[in-house]
């Protein structure tokens, strides 16, 4: 009977670190933005402040998997866990995902905390935030023609809760370092008319893989 007990607490403590090495991150909920003075060529603003933007930008289905893998990646860097996506389902079974809209990334879960924890059983479940954003430096120039550039950064964060929906990790990181783009203005009394030198899909995901590589190089050298 000894033999027995001793065999089943062996058995117990070699299963352990397995159990924990297959813990799996649940990725819930994942929203990523550009702005559209980024991938924009043409803008139009009337003289009542009304903003058309005519833009053709999308994410192809390879960069789409291409910034899945990134993600999942990244997610596993911070938390020590294999991580996938985890979708909220449609009543007809399809996956609720986001929409490819030009200025939202498509095929990403969309579910809430609350959900993803009634649904599903992980370890960890984790909400992600990826933003490209333009900001318009000092313009100069004649009257009626202004010429400017616009300073892309990227924001990243990161939070994760465990199944009593508390928050047990949290980190975010924005990187400025990136080329910036040119842009020129033509206005007159009806409005302005901006070309830019738009940036196009695959320059946008490498500025994201870029960021997301500061942000797992910086948290490991401060463990």
């Amino acid at each position: 009977m000894k033999k027995v007990l001793f065999s089943i607490l062996i058995g117990t403590i070699i299963l352990l670190p397995s159990s924990l090495l297959h813990a799996q991150a649940g990725i819930f909920k994942v929203r990523i933005m550009v702005d559209k003075a980024l991938t924009s060529s043409v803008m139009i603003t009337t003289s009542n402040q009304n903003v058309n933007a005519y833009s053709n930008f999308r994410f192809p289905s390879n960069l789409q998997d291409s910034i899945k893998l990134a993600v999942q990646k990244t997610v596993k860097t911070q938390l020590f866990q294999d991580a996938i996506y985890i979708y909220d389902l449609k009543a007809d079974g399809n996956k609720r995902a986001t929409l490819e809209m030009g200025t939202y990334a498509g095929g990403f879960p969309k579910m809430t905390k609350k959900r993803a924890i009634y649904r599903y059983e992980e370890e960890v479940y984790v909400k992600i935030k990826l933003k490209v954003q333009g900001y318009k430096g000092p313009a100069f120039g004649a009257m009626g023609v202004q010429y400017s550039n616009i300073h892309p950064t990227v924001k990243f964060k990161m939070k994760a809760f465990d199944t009593d929906k508390k928050k047990i990790y949290s980190r975010k990181i924005r990187l400025w370092d990136f080329d910036k783009i040119s842009s020129v203005t033509y206005g007159n009394q009806f409005g302005t008319i901006t070309n830019t030198n738009a940036l196009n899909a695959e320059q946008i995901y490498q500025m994201m893989k870029h960021t997301l590589k500061v942000f797992n190089e910086e948290e490991g050298r401060n463990r």
